[in-house]
Order: C-alpha cells, then sequence, then structure tokens
C-alpha cells in the first residue's frame, strides 16, 4: 500500500489526484493523506485525514519551488518522480445543483470566481502581499462582457482544524449573478469547474481546479507580492505557478485599458467555445 501525500490546502489535493489515478492504474494500492476527501470521490484510493508520518510518495512542489526553469506541477512530478499530464476526468454528483446554475444562466456563458478572500486562508498574515486590488478584480470581471458570473469560495473553517489556518472570509465583495459562497461542498465545486466555461481568480486552489479540468483561467495577480522581500511568496509567479497555456494572468498594477485587453485577448484563445469567442468585443 503506497501512502501518498501533497501539500495540506484544497488545491494541494487536487494536485495529487492525477498522481494517485497514476499509481491506481498501475494497480497499485494506494492510501492518500488528505483533508479533502470529496476530491478523490469515485476512486478506489483508501483516504485518510492529512498525515506527514510514513510518506511513501511526497507529490509537493516546495523542493523546486526555487527553480526558476520548472513549473508547479513539474516540481510536483519530479517530487513524486512521476511523469503524468496534470488533468483527470470527472463525473458531476450535484445534477440539481448543475441544472439551476444552467437555467438560471440562460445560455450565457458560465464563469467561475473566486477573490477577494485571505491568502491561502492563513490568520497569521502570512502571504497577504498576495490579495490583489479590489479595482482589477472588478475590471477584470467588467471585461468579460456577457457572461453569467457564479461566486465560489468558502469561510468556513478547515477541515484540519490547522491552528493558522482557521477561516478564509471574504475581504472585499465582487459582482457576480449567483452567489455561491459558503454554499458548496467539494465534490459541489468540482462539478461545478467540470461543467463551466471559465474561471476567473486571485492565485488559490482555482489554478489546479481550472488547469486539472482543462478549463480556461484567468489570474489577477498582485503586483506586491512579487516583489515581496519573502522569498517563498515572491516566488509565487504566474510563469512558476500557471502550468498550461490556457492560463493567463493580469496584474492589479496594470491601468483599465490594459486590462481589458488582456481579457478580451483570452476570450479568444481557442480554449473557449467557437460562440465565445465570436462575441468577444
Amino acid at each position: 500500500m503506497k501512502r501518498i501525500r501533497g501539500g495540506r490546502g484544497l488545491g494541494d489535493s487536487i494536485y495529487l489526484r492525477p498522481i494517485v489515478e497514476h499509481f491506481l492504474r498501475a494497480r497499485e494500492p494506494v492510501t492518500v493523506l488528505s483533508d479533502y476527501p470529496g476530491v478523490f470521490a469515485g476512486l478506489s484510493a483508501t483516504v485518510e485525514p492529512f498525515s506527514r508520518f510514513r510518506v511513501d510518495v511526497l507529490a509537493h512542489y516546495v523542493l523546486g519551488k526555487a527553480n526558476p526553469t520548472t513549473n508547479q506541477w513539474q516540481d510536483i512530478c519530479n517530487s513524486a518522480r512521476v511523469n503524468v499530464p496534470l488533468r483527470f476526468a470527472w463525473e458531476p454528483i450535484n445534477h440539481e445543483l448543475l441544472r439551476s446554475v444552467a437555467h438560471q444562466a440562460s445560455g450565457r456563458p458560465v464563469v467561475l470566481v473566486h477573490g477577494g478572500r485571505t491568502p491561502m486562508g492563513r490568520t497569521d498574515g502570512f502571504g497577504a502581499e498576495l490579495l490583489p486590488q479590489e479595482k482589477a478584480f472588478r475590471a477584470t470581471l467588467d471585461a468579460l462582457g456577457e457572461v453569467f458570473l457564479v461566486r465560489i469560495g468558502s469561510s468556513a473553517a478547515s477541515p484540519s482544524q490547522h491552528p493558522v489556518l482557521a477561516k478564509s472570509p471574504p475581504l472585499y465583495d465582487l459582482p457576480c449573478h449567483l452567489n455561491l459562497s459558503d454554499q458548496t461542498t467539494v465534490t459541489d465545486l468540482l462539478d461545478l469547474a467540470s461543467t463551466c466555461d471559465g474561471v476567473v481568480g486571485q492565485c488559490s486552489f482555482v489554478i489546479p481546479l481550472a488547469e486539472a479540468l482543462d478549463k480556461p483561467l484567468l489570474i489577477v495577480w498582485a503586483a506586491v507580492g512579487l516583489a515581496s522581500r519573502t522569498p517563498y511568496i515572491a516566488q509565487i509567479t504566474p510563469a512558476k505557478v500557471l502550468s498550461k497555456p490556457s492560463s493567463w494572468h493580469v496584474s492589479d498594477d496594470w491601468d483599465v485599458a490594459r486590462i481589458a485587453h488582456v481579457t478580451d485577448a483570452w476570450l479568444k484563445t481557442r480554449y473557449w467555445p467557437e460562440e465565445i469567442r465570436a462575441c468577444a468585443s
């Protein structure tokens, strides 16, 4: 039985699933050490609470964090000593939720929005520089045009009850057509992501969420984080963290015109359905 872990957060568990699937395809029994068992729904792996003890496979990016020649997913694969794509199939569970969202969207493209929240869910202020400015986030959403915005995220206590990972309350509001903050389970979140058209967010779990499900992703980056005096934070850059060509970013120190131009260009990429690309201004 292989005992496998990544980092402790939700995004870390999402990164872990393709690696777990790799070992299961090789007919190796797997125990996943994660506080987010919903991420592994439908798999034959055993899921136990997160632990750093008796780990056979470590799938974490931290060992390659300072390497400028790799991205975060490559660092995770190198750590786990595998070479697999950042991708997995997800079979929706909450069909009632998805029908409700589709009905309310009335044919408009559905874009998930996650932002304005405490970075990393930390209560000690670490990583606060990763929070993008509200005005830049709003400018990005304004540039999307006629899409249906669904806000996601949770303020609930971390399932691990980690002392500095208690809650991730919203620090500012963002416009949306449907606010599902604090109203979804982990599997609901994966249901929504697997059926949406795109994702806009801050640097968070939405990066692996969108990338693993092959959804176009636009991240609003905080410029002050790139200039941080803390090496761990300064190394969290678009080039390092974004792993797929469908993942783009804007920066919160750009003016509104530049944000709108990049957002429009993103909407015209081949990763969007043709009918959405045709409607981009």
